[in-house]
C-alpha cells in the first residue's frame, strides 16, 4: 500500500523539478540579454572605452548566461527542436568567448599604452617647471635649491610608482577578463555537445 501511494509523487517530482529549473532558466537567459542590452545603449564598438567596459560586463555576467542554458537544457526534452536550437547557441558562444579575448587583451594593452603615456606627460610639464624654477633669477628666497632637487624625486618616484600600479593593474584585468572569456567558452562548448548528443529524455 505505501509504494502504490508514494510511486505517483515519486514520478511527478522530477517533471515538477525540471519545470522550476525551465523558469529559472529561462528568467536567467532573459535578464542577461536585457542587462547587456542595456549596457550597450548607447552603442559606440569603435570607442576604446566603450568596448572595455562591455566586455569588462560580459565576463562578469556570463555566468548567469551560463547557468540559464544548463538549466533549460536539463529540463528541455532531449529531442526537443528548441532544445537543439539552445545547444547550437551554446557552442556558437563556447566560439565566441575565448575569440573575444583576443579584443579583450587588445583593448587592455592599448589602454596600458594610453596611460602610461599620459603620466609620462604630466611628470615631463612638473619636471620642465622645477627645472624652470630653478632657473629663474625671481626664485623666491623661502625656496631653496634643495628643495627643488627634492621636488624633482619624489615627481619621479611618483611617476614610477604609478606606472607600476598601471602596469599591474592592467595585468590582472587582462588575466581575470581573458580568463573567465575562456572558462565559460570551455563550458559553453560543453554544453552544446551534451545538449546535442544527449537521447530522448
Amino acid at each position: 500500500m505505501t509504494t502504490a501511494s508514494t510511486t505517483p509523487a515519486a514520478v511527478t517530482q522530477p517533471l515538477g523539478v525540471k519545470k522550476v529549473f525551465l523558469v529559472v532558466g529561462i528568467v536567467c537567459i532573459v535578464g542577461f540579454f536585457i542587462d547587456m542590452l542595456v549596457l550597450a545603449i548607447p552603442p559606440a564598438p569603435m570607442a576604446l572605452e566603450w568596448r572595455f567596459g562591455f566586455m569588462q560586463q560580459l565576463s562578469d555576467r556570463a555566468i548567469i548566461l551560463f547557468l540559464g542554458a544548463a538549466l533549460v537544457l536539463y529540463a528541455l526534452p532531449g529531442s526537443g527542436m528548441l532544445g537543439r536550437y539552445l545547444a547550437m547557441g551554446c557552442l556558437i558562444a563556447g566560439i565566441f568567448f575565448p575569440l573575444s579575448c583576443v579584443l579583450v587583451v587588445r583593448d587592455n594593452l592599448v589602454a596600458q599604452g594610453q596611460a602610461l603615456t599620459n603620466i609620462g606627460d604630466q611628470a615631463q610639464q612638473l619636471q620642465t617647471q622645477v627645472e624652470a624654477a630653478r632657473s629663474s633669477p625671481d626664485l623666491p628666497e623661502e625656496i631653496t635649491l634643495e628643495q627643488l632637487q627634492d621636488a624633482s624625486l619624489q615627481i619621479d618616484t611618483q611617476a614610477e610608482a604609478l606606472t607600476q600600479n598601471t602596469r599591474t593593474s592592467i595585468s590582472k584585468s587582462i588575466l581575470s577578463s581573458a580568463g573567465r572569456l575562456i572558462v565559460f567558452g570551455v563550458g559553453f562548448l560543453g554544453l552544446g555537445r551534451y545538449g546535442i548528443s544527449r537521447k530522448n529524455s
